[in-house]
Order: structure tokens, then C-alpha cells, then sequence
């Protein structure tokens, strides 16, 4: 169960990497766009030289939909970095599962990895990386916890 969790959670780590690539590009793209639409709308208004009070409304609103834009952007940024991170974490918990040393860390990084799973689902959608990436998880937590009750027992003192 540890070779498989450890070749799965190197898996699920390539994905993330290339997920996460595109969450940060997306976010970044999306945070500063809606930012930059939104000084461009101002200084649309200013050279119009409209003082409409109907106009000044659809400013407002086109701000307020930029600025729901713009957060959401900042949010797949942010998680674009944690798959940065969970990329790093999968790999060196997969060698770990390997060589069977750190019980705790492979944990940690399961029960992150199903977490990493669980908020992709539920900011974007549903798809057949993210069983890899769930199977992962739970196979790194169950074989994490085989690690050191194989051990063979200490020789009896002379």
C-alpha cells in the first residue's frame, strides 16, 4: 500500500504542478485585469465628459462586478501557490513512502493532498485528476500508518 501511495502521490504532484501553473496564471490574469479594467473605465468616464447620473451607476456596477472578478482571481492565485507547495510536499512524501521514514509527514502531506483535492472540486469542478489526487491522500494516510509495525523486534539484552 506504500509503493502505491507513493507512486500516487508522485502522480497527483505532476498535476498539481501543471494545475497550479494554471491557477495562478488564470488568477493573476483575472486579479490584475479586473484592476486594470477598472482604472480604464474611470478614465473613460473622466474623457466623456458625462456627469450622468446613469452613467456613474453602470460605472458603479461594472466596479462592483471587477472587484467580485478581481477576489476571485487573488483566490485561484493563492491556490495556484499551494499546489506550488503541495507539489513539493506529494514528491518528497511519495520518497518517503519509499523508504518508509516519516510516518507523520506522510500524513500530513495525505491528509493536505485530499484538502488540495476537495478545494479544486469545490472552485472549479470535478474531474478524473482529482481521484487520482483523492486516492493519493488516503492511500499515503493508510500506509503511512503500516510504517513501523513491520519492525522487527529489538534483540533481548545479554
Amino acid at each position: 500500500m506504500r509503493i502505491a501511495a507513493g507512486v500516487l502521490l508522485i502522480v497527483a504532484s505532476i498535476f498539481n504542478v501543471i494545475a497550479g501553473a494554471g491557477y495562478a496564471l488564470g488568477g493573476a490574469a483575472a486579479s490584475y485585469g479586473s484592476e486594470a479594467l477598472a482604472k480604464m473605465g474611470d478614465e473613460a468616464v473622466k474623457a466623456s465628459g458625462t456627469d450622468s447620473a446613469e452613467a456613474a451607476k453602470s460605472v458603479e456596477e461594472a466596479k462592483a462586478a471587477l472587484g467580485e472578478v478581481g477576489t476571485m482571481g487573488a483566490g485561484l492565485l493563492y491556490f495556484g501557490y499551494f499546489l506550488f507547495l503541495m507539489f513539493v510536499l506529494q514528491i518528497v512524501g511519495g520518497i518517503l513512502c519509499f523508504v518508509k521514514k516519516g510516518k507523520m509527514f506522510i500524513i500530513i502531506v495525505g491528509v493536505l493532498s485530499i484538502g488540495a483535492e476537495i478545494g479544486g472540486i469545490v472552485m472549479i469542478a470535478f474531474g478524473w485528476t482529482n481521484i487520482i489526487g483523492l486516492v493519493a491522500g488516503v492511500l499515503a494516510v493508510l500506509g503511512a500508518m503500516s510504517i513501523g509495525k513491520d519492525a522487527p523486534a529489538a534483540p533481548a539484552a545479554a
